[in-house]
């Protein structure tokens, strides 16, 4: 039994420190489970055992294992030392990662997975400058690390007693009993399938799935990618008039071919939040809000992800992040898209892509390529180095100003996208600007008042140039970041990115600006705004220059949600759909009891697009299977 105890003592200090880290968790991200009660914590909490004692035999096997060897006993100091040694190299990284995702969980909604061993490899991270942003989680992941150190024990010196003989029976039982004891943890329990991310789903909110989860278990589960779960809701016959409706409507603009340019300009972590246009005038965005004035500004517009890796396929190729791993490190990173630069480069548009950090950050330069986008621009064709920030890449402002004088070296028409940096983490300013901006209530604050300046200036060198009054101008942000209202504290605000269109020579008086939008619907505008109709296309997005109420479709950790006009469906599969009143219940508090309807119509819809995206990856035939139904019809 003493080997037992030294075992349990020692994996029992694992579980502590895992609880430990999940109640900092919670008190780091309060402001997200403002509204859970102390039972719902509580129960997520008494779940979350179950994936802790899972993630630690996971991580521990081979601990058990080496303690189980068989050996002479006493146990010799040196062998003692390599047990100690094994056990912190098998837990102290995973400890760490979950302190890392006390932080993380704010930009993407969702505990780790293997995706960030993926970024940390990213030629954009820099280490230092991380470490001293992110100082209190660094300290928590050091006095977690320790605490392991320390209570782990020291080494006793081996007693002067004669040595024992190996039963080797008793020895084949401890090692039988160790590693079933080990396969029933990993899998959960004694049920059928083994455990999963997805059986934290049951909670019934996806905040209070991820504080049950841990981020080991997560990184373990998604290491080996499973594919895609094959759907069969509808009659595929019967499937497309439940997503055509949105692309067939009728167009609000002039039906006549274009060769205008494009310039999609992508703001790094702009949250609806920040803009006054979006907030009644209450925002850290002064010349964007004078510019939506003049604009079509959709205040009821959605990211498809918590990711910029998510939103560049969204926005290049009309493709949701309807999944957990990215596009690029999916099982699917090889299925066919038909991007923006495929789509232009026929018609004689040069096309390209600009930001300012390294190239291959983000994997950014390889899915433009997929998008058939011609031109990628980083930090290395950058000419002046003195305008580095230090951390990620270029400063907005002189990185915008060169973008402007690039692109009137190009051959016309073009197609540009423009993504911004300095409003990332960790959110520096120029030495001459420090001060000029409001420092308003979050960090992030003051750096949205820069990258606003920045624009504005990009706007007033654009102005002067030839291209610009034939120009389409989109905006919108990549994803929401670090939020403190209750109106966007909940999990349709964390995806809300307002979207401007702006045209100096054209108003759009036919196009409702307070219908319902996505990323997706940003491609499909612009072919509907330069007169082009593919061959194939993706049925997600829908124009803004078609008639239509507009919908948006989220994937947040197994849950989806459906917008369409005021009403939100939130929809996890084996469980009960729950409709919303987005017009009387802005927090998502009180789901709608009767109305069933408008349930059954929504929740009809959302299981057609979670078919047509699931069906359609697994056999890479998102475009395929729609022409031959557009032939069919």
């Amino acid at each position: 039994m003493t080997q037992w105890n030294f075992i349990l003592r020692r994996l029992g200090l694992v579980l502590v420190l895992y609880i430990a880290l999940r109640l900092l968790f919670l008190l780091y991200n309060q402001a997200l489970f403002a509204d859970a009660t102390p039972g719902e914590i509580s129960l997520a909490f008494f779940r979350g055992l179950r994936f802790d004692l899972a993630a630690i035999a996971a991580t521990n096997a081979i601990f058990l294992l080496l303690c189980l060897m068989p050996r002479q006993a006493p146990v010799p100091p040196g062998y003692q030392r390599l047990l100690k040694w094994v056990f912190l190299a098998l837990n102290i990284p995973f400890l760490f990662v979950n302190a890392i995702d006390m932080e993380y969980f704010r930009f993407n909604g969702r505990r780790s997975t293997v995706d960030l061993l993926s970024l940390a490899g990213d030629p954009a991270v820099k280490w230092l400058s991380l470490a001293t942003t992110y100082w209190l989680v660094l300290l928590v992941a050091v006095i977690t690390a320790a605490a392991l150190w320390i209570f782990y024990g020291r080494t006793p010196a081996t007693p002067a007693r004669p040595v024992r003989r190996l039963n080797l029976g008793v020895w084949a039982l401890n090692l039988i009993v160790g590693m079933a004891l080990v396969v029933i943890a990993v899998r959960g329990g004694l049920q059928s399938k083994p455990i999963s991310s997805a059986d934290a789903a049951t909670l019934g909110r996806s905040e209070l799935a991820q504080l049950a989860l841990n981020s080991s278990l997560t990184v373990i589960k998604s290491y080996q990618r499973r594919p895609l779960k094959r759907y069969s809701y509808i009659d595929p016959e019967q499937l497309l008039p439940y997503l055509r409706p949105l692309v067939d409507g009728k167009k609000t603009i002039p039906d006549v071919p274009r060769t205008d340019n494009v310039i999609i300009l992508i703001l790094e972590s702009f949250s609806a939040e920040y803009w006054g246009a979006a907030n009644g005038g209450t925002g850290y965005t002064p010349f964007l809000d004078s510019l939506a004035s003049q604009s079509l500004f959709f205040p009821h517009h959605y990211a498809n992800g918590r990711r910029s890796r998510d939103a560049v396929p969204a926005i290049l190729a009309g493709l949701p992040a309807l999944m957990s791993d990215s596009m690029l490190e999916s099982l699917y990173a090889a299925n066919n898209l038909v991007g923006l630069g495929t789509l232009l480069e026929p018609l004689g548009y040069t096309t390209s892509f600009f930001h300012g950090t390294r190239t291959g950050t983000m994997h950014f330069d390889t899915f433009t390529r997929i998008a058939g986008i011609q031109h990628y621009f980083g930090i290395e064709d950058y000419p002046d180095k003195k305008d580095l920030d230090g951390h990620w890449g270029v400063f907005d402002e002189p990185y915008l100003q060169y973008v402007s004088r690039e692109l009137s070296q190009q051959k016309p028409p073009f197609a540009a996208v423009i993504f911004t940096l300095t409003s990332h983490n960790p959110y520096p300013i120029p030495e001459k600007y420090r001060g000029r901006f409001s420092k308003g209530t979050l960090p992030i604050h003051e750096t949205i008042g820069y990258t606003d300046f920045s624009v504005e200036q990009f706007f007033a060198t654009a102005r002067k140039q030839p291209w610009f009054d034939h120009t389409l101008f989109i905006i919108t942000g990549d994803h929401t970041e670090t939020l403190a209202t209750p109106e966007y504290l909940n999990a349709l605000g964390q995806y809300r990115v307002p979207m401007l269109v702006y045209h100096p020579g054209l108003t759009f008086s036919g196009v409702n600006p307070n219908r319902v939008t996505e990323h997706a619907d940003i491609l499909p505008s612009v072919l509907d705004f330069l007169g082009i109709e593919p061959e194939t296309r993706l049925l997600f997005g829908q124009s803004i220059f078609r008639s239509g109420e507009g919908r948006a479709f989220l994937h947040a950790n197994g849950h989806y949600w459906l917008v369409r006009g005021q009403h939100a469906l939130e929809f996890v599969p084996g469980s009960p759909s729950r409709l919303f009143n987005l017009s009387t219940d802005t927090q998502l508090k009180a789901p709608i009891q009767g109305d069933a309807e408008q349930r059954s119509k929504m929740e009809r819809e959302a299981k057609a697009l979670i078919q047509y995206f699931n069906n359609g990856m697994l056999d890479n035939r998102l475009y395929d299977s729609t022409r031959q139904t557009d032939q069919e019809l």
